[in-house]
């Protein structure tokens, strides 16, 4: 080949390189272009499903005011708009989240406490009145912090420290009162503010290491034996001596008459539960005077019921007992004998109370000069006569629940208290005259949460009257339970 003819091949090849190598540049351009086209689509639709996503989450939380408004983005694609927010990062509460939040922090609380073997739950209640004999209106109830130790296998404690409020008379109008803590001798009564231990006991147990200071003692199978401070099983409604327990805001006649608040005092107890079958025994100061002792329990058997629901108030089955004290003087001769039963029977949403109490005092008491009840008799004295008493009530209580889809019960009680004698001490210690009485109490209550509960009663003594200082022949009350 001439060397002209090389040099022209040369060039034509050149030329054909450097054009395939142009287009070859073209194509991968263009495929560069494409796949970025598709890459920042696939990126705006991430962007909105995760805007989605962000908006659904905080629906869910109750956050959101009002349905987002969609917004033009930069890319040109739809985003979501900010959601209203209390400080621009967090959603706005809501009462239901601030309650939520609430019992979260208590149940925290209370879990590392149980790592350690300790138990801690207690309540505060904060009453309104209408007009009554106590000239208050407003009042606090009582605090109570409830502690429930255990020490190993087979020996704990438990006490309930109770700090009493500012309501005249300790509670409410004596015929239906609930008082703070406990009264009588030993417990704590008066009115103005007080503290003291309404339980506070040393245990010795088997097969159950739970301990609960109050309420229902029969919950979990077992056998314990106690020393110390504590209520006395003694009919049913010692199960609802804390306001935290009880339905009712006031206590039956039963309760507030012939044990004077609540039966409680300093010694040995034992108590257990075996299937259907429990019982109670106790061994402790007097009831009714500052000298002697007393000495009872209580039998009882349960049928059909379910022990996780107890405290629902509303569980299904029946329940009875039997029950016995017996008081004695210094001498050991017998002061007092106080007889009671119990009948309680639910179905469904509903329940029924009875109860019924029998006192008898088998010592006559005399009055002074002053008219003061005096024990002994001499010749100065007149004879009083012996303080018998009987004692019942009633009480319906129905968990609307399940009926009206929001979380209240409604109860309805009439009591009866029927003492033999026409004269009684009144709460300063004088003496007053006394009558038969009645009382019916009806209301509702509404629980806010596991921990905040608020209550409505209404009480009228059906014309029946009596001469007490704090006696009210009607009145309405409002009380809010805050347990923890």
């Amino acid at each position: 080949m001439q060397p002209r003819n090389q040099l022209l091949a040369i060039a034509l090849l050149s030329l054909a390189a450097q054009t395939d190598s142009h287009a070859t540049a073209a194509e991968d351009e263009h495929i560069r272009q494409i796949v970025q086209g598709v890459l920042k689509e696939k990126d705006q639709k991430i962007e909105q499903l995760e805007a989605r996503i962000k908006q659904l989450e905080q629906e869910r939380s109750g956050a959101v005011a009002a349905a987002p408004t969609p917004a033009v983005s930069s890319a040109g694609a739809q985003t979501p708009a900010p959601l209203k927010t209390a400080n621009n990062s967090k959603p706005e509460p809501t009462f239901d989240n601030k309650l939520k939040a609430l019992d979260k922090k208590i149940n925290d609380l209370k879990e590392a406490a149980e790592a350690d073997g300790l138990q801690i739950s207690g309540f505060f209640d904060v009453n309104a009145k209408t007009s009554n004999s106590t000239d208050q209106t407003f009042s606090v109830g009582s605090v109570e912090l409830d502690l429930d130790y255990v020490h190993d296998d087979h020996f704990g404690a438990s006490t309930a420290l109770v700090l009493c409020g500012n309501s005249s008379n300790t509670d409410y109008a004596a015929p239906v009162a609930v008082t703070c803590g406990n009264s009588g001798p030993g417990g704590l009564s008066g009115g103005g503010t007080a503290a003291g231990f309404a339980v506070a006991l040393v245990d010795y147990h088997l097969y159950n290491d739970r301990i609960p200071p109050r309420g229902r003692i029969f919950n979990n199978q077992g056998l314990h034996i106690q020393a110390g401070r504590f209520d006395l099983p003694f009919g049913s409604d010692y199960q609802y001596f804390a306001n935290k327990d009880r339905v009712t805001i006031t206590a039956p006649l039963t309760t507030s008459r012939i044990q004077l608040g609540g039966f409680n005092g300093d010694g040995v107890r034992s108590y257990g539960s075996f299937g259907m079958f429990n019982y109670s025994a106790f061994w402790t100061d007097a009831m009714y005077a500052d000298d002697g002792h007393a000495i009872g329990g209580r039998l009882g058997m349960a049928i059909g019921q379910n022990a996780y629901k107890i405290h629902n108030s509303n569980p299904e089955g029946i329940e009875f007992g039997i029950s016995h004290l017996s008081e004695l003087d210094r001498n050991n001769n017998i002061r007092n004998t106080v007889y009671g039963a119990d009948f309680s029977i639910g179905y469904g949403m509903l329940r029924l109370y009875n109860e019924v109490m029998l006192l008898q005092s088998h010592q006559a008491v005399f009055l002074d000069a002053n008219g003061n009840i005096v024990p002994d008799f001499s010749d100065a004295n007149t004879p009083f006569g012996k303080g018998h008493q009987l004692g019942y009530h009633s009480t319906l209580t129905a968990d609307l629940e399940n009926l009206i889809k929001q979380p209240i019960q409604a109860f309805v009680r009439y009591s009866s208290w029927q003492p033999s004698q026409k004269l009684g001490l009144d709460f300063d210690g004088s003496t007053v005259a006394i009558n038969d009485i009645s009382m019916l109490s009806l209301g509702f209550n509404y629980k806010f949460s596991d921990h905040v509960r608020i209550k409505f009663e209404y009480n009228d003594a059906l014309g029946t009257w009596i001469a007490e200082r704090y006696f009210d022949k009607k009145m309405g009350i409002a009380q809010i339970v805050m347990s923890f």
